[in-house]
Parts: structure tokens; C-alpha cells; sequence
């Protein structure tokens, strides 16, 4: 197995549990960086990661190593700025191409702003802000180690090979819930 020591090694990604190991690594720089970079803004960077790099109709190459690539390429994208492109929300399991993912990104970054921002308004009035919202993690570095923990144990290993569109999307949504 070649599993990657640093973000930059994403190319050293080639099976299910190397990814795990690069989701880690992507939480320690994100534990690092502190604030400056948020889970909207890291979901939206990848937005435009697609926007850049795929069409509407592109597959999903390179596997396990591809969706390295993109995660590594998120990391310093300049956030997609049109929220629009969550509107309609996209369900997960409507997602079949790299168009409905970004579409699925998109509503993930909404969501989780608006999550967020009512997590702040409930404790500036005072009142119990709940367990963290209908999110299970605050925080980019506390979601990037949800996804791997998720993805480490998951029952559903055989659902999620080949890696492709609508695999991606079913990591996302595990990862927005699992503690």
C-alpha cells in the first residue's frame, strides 16, 4: 500500500484505505490553518475544481487516486461564488454526473452555512445551541475525519468501487452525518 505522509503525495492514493489516510492528512491542514479556511469554502472550492476541469459529461478517472486529485485541487480553489447552483437542493442519490455533483456540492455548502449561522444566532440569544446542529461536525478538519472514520468502517465498501459520481456523492452525505 502506498499511502500518502502528505497532501501533496495525492497521487499515492490508489485504494480505499489510502484515501482514508489522505482524508487524515487533509484534517491535520485544516486543523493547522485554523479558521482561514471553512467547509463551505473547501466544498465550494471544489465546485470550481469541476467547473475547471470536467464537463457535464466527464467520468470520474483514476479511482480512488482521481477523487484524491480534486480534494487536493479543492484545497486552494477559489470558492464558486454562484449559491444559485444549489438551487434546487440536489438530493445524493440524484447524482449521476460531475454536473450533479457539483450541484450536490453546492447544496452541501449552503447547508452547511445555514447550519452553521443558526448554530450562532441560537447561542447569541442564549439559548441551547443543540449538539452542533443538523451537521455532526463544525468544522472542516472535524468532517474530513468523520468521512475517513465513515469510510474505514462502512459496511457499503462493495457500493463504492468503481469510484464514480454518485459513490462520491453517498462518502459526502455519510460524512455529513457520521460521528
Amino acid at each position: 500500500m502506498a499511502i500518502p505522509e502528505n497532501v501533496e503525495a495525492w497521487d499515492r492514493v490508489e485504494r480505499r484505505p489510502d484515501l482514508v489516510a489522505y482524508l487524515l492528512l487533509l484534517s491535520a491542514e485544516y486543523a493547522g490553518a485554523g479558521a482561514h479556511r471553512t467547509l463551505d469554502g473547501f466544498l465550494l472550492g471544489w465546485v470550481t475544481v469541476l467547473d475547471r476541469h470536467l464537463d457535464g459529461t466527464a467520468v470520474l478517472g483514476g479511482g480512488w487516486r482521481g477523487l484524491a486529485c480534486q480534494l487536493y485541487r479543492a484545497r486552494t480553489a477559489e470558492p464558486h461564488r454562484d449559491t444559485a447552483l444549489a438551487e434546487p437542493p440536489t438530493a445524493e442519490d440524484a447524482v449521476s454526473n460531475a454536473s450533479d455533483l457539483r450541484r450536490y456540492l453546492a447544496t452541501l455548502a449552503v447547508d452547511f452555512a445555514r447550519d452553521r449561522q443558526e448554530m450562532r444566532t441560537r447561542a447569541a440569544r442564549g439559548l441551547w445551541a443543540g449538539d452542533g446542529g443538523s451537521w455532526a461536525h463544525g468544522t472542516a478538519e472535524a468532517w474530513f475525519d468523520g468521512w475517513a472514520a465513515w469510510l474505514a468502517v462502512t459496511p457499503y465498501a462493495h457500493e463504492l468501487e468503481p469510484v464514480g459520481w454518485r459513490s462520491v456523492a453517498e462518502q459526502l452525505s455519510a460524512a455529513r452525518i457520521y460521528e
